[in-house]
C-alpha cells in the first residue's frame, strides 16, 4: 500500500481518520485507498516501498 500526504480542502467537512479529526487546511498522511478527491487535495505522489536488486554482468 502507498501512503500519500494530503490536505483537507476549503469548504470540506471535518475529516475523521484513525480516530483523529482534521479540519480545513490540516495536513495528514493517509493510505492511498482512503483518498477522497472531493474533500482532499493531494500534496505529493504516493510513496511505495522500493526494492533494490543486484544485477550481475558476466563479460
Amino acid at each position: 500500500m502507498a501512503n500519500i500526504k494530503v490536505k483537507v480542502k476549503d469548504g470540506a467537512f471535518p475529516i475523521r481518520y484513525k480516530g483523529e479529526r482534521f479540519l480545513v487546511g490540516d495536513e495528514l498522511t493517509i493510505d492511498d485507498k482512503h483518498f477522497d478527491e472531493s474533500s482532499m487535495e493531494r500534496l505529493d505522489e504516493p510513496k511505495k516501498a522500493t526494492r533494490f536488486s543486484k544485477t550481475s554482468e558476466s563479460g
